[in-house]
């Protein structure tokens, strides 16, 4: 990822005080920036960010068009929007809202970042009536290494990316920055659409076969396999390969079975996944179905990689007269 900075600014949203606390300048520290860049990417890179659309009454969207040569006075408007959904809402952290001019891989956006506080301990150097003297002083305002909300809005064509956390809201737990702040509908993360889809392989095995149709290992071993392939293709020089479609995954799992194959497509159309669109594969979500854990009654876990997972040379499972099952591990170097 190439990303850099064009313009920052730091605003301050506690709703300790009545108003937020709003910079006048951009900010130039080249150590702000780097940190704030550093931030900026890892929230951009991020599994859980989601994909989300404006809505026909977004106050943010109307003010994009302005944002590079009103970049002050946008990023302040955002910031009031911010700080009015944290002063309604007590379950909302405080903490300081950065705002950026980025370009990443070639493409301008209008980003924010909210920086919530975490405390923390710090020495004070105390010149005091008994001579020089290094105390220990609590601060309750440190900045986080990573942000836990923030948005990307294009400057051009694209996608409206969206980190956001949930909070005490109304009585239970919600996000709120692409709806309430933004005015945008939230999709789903590429985490969350492959756990979606996993649910659905899962329910449609259990609808259709019982335990003797595609199983979770299964459906782990076939995103894995697809995984591993775009990673290969596009490890090569030049290469910009494009991720395989849901529907190669489904003909993977259901090839041979044309009414689970259908079952699984409509069950994916109602949770606004297309088998057209790429099967999302986030890396850290992906090394996770890379093994495969098994619990025991008494508490015992064992992890098994997925690529010998039904390799009886390695591994067996016998199902017992009462229904339980065993696992026999072969080849056990001690």
């Amino acid at each position: 990822m190439e990303l850099s900075i064009e313009q920052a600014v730091l605003h301050v949203l506690d709703p300790q005080v009545d108003a937020p606390v709003l910079s006048e300048a951009p900010l130039t520290g080249e150590e702000g920036l780097r940190y704030l860049g550093g931030l900026a990417a890892k929230a951009f890179a991020s599994e859980e960010a989601k994909t989300c659309t404006f809505t026909e009454d977004s106050a943010l969207a109307p003010r994009l068009a302005g944002a590079e040569e009103g970049f002050l006075s946008v990023a302040a408007a955002v910031a009031a929007d911010w700080f009015a959904v944290l002063a309604e809402n007590p379950g909302v952290p405080a903490g300081d809202a950065a705002f950026l001019l980025l370009n990443i891989d070639g493409a301008d956006y209008l980003a924010g970042m909210k920086l919530n506080y975490r405390s923390g301990y710090a020495h004070y150097f105390d010149m005091g009536a008994a001579g020089a003297v290094n105390q220990v002083v609590r601060q309750d305002t440190l900045l986080p290494a990573k942000a836990e909300e923030a948005f990307f809005a294009p400057l051009g064509k694209g996608d409206l990316k969206v980190l956001e956390k949930k909070y005490d809201i109304d009585g239970h737990k919600q996000a709120y920055l692409a709806r309430r702040v933004l005015g945008a509908k939230p999709g789903l993360s590429p985490k969350e659409k492959l756990d979606a889809i996993r649910d659905v392989a899962v329910e449609v095995n259990q609808q259709f076969y019982g335990n003797t149709g595609v199983e979770e290992p299964e459906v782990a071993a076939a995103v894995c396999a697809q995984f591993r392939e775009y990673r290969t293709a596009a490890s090569q020089p030049g290469a910009a390969p494009a991720p395989a479609p849901v529907a190669e995954l489904c003909e993977t799992l259901y090839g041979d079975m044309p009414h689970a194959r259908e079952a699984f497509t409509k069950a994916l159309a109602e949770r606004e996944i297309a088998l057209e669109e790429p099967l999302p594969m986030p890396a850290a979500s992906v090394r996770r179905l890379e093994k495969q854990s098994l619990r025991s009654a008494d508490g015992v876990e064992i992890k098994v990689p997925v690529d010998v997972y039904r390799d009886e040379s390695a591994v067996e499972f016998i199902r017992s007269p009462d229904g339980t099952l065993n696992l026999l591990i072969k080849n056990v170097l001690v």
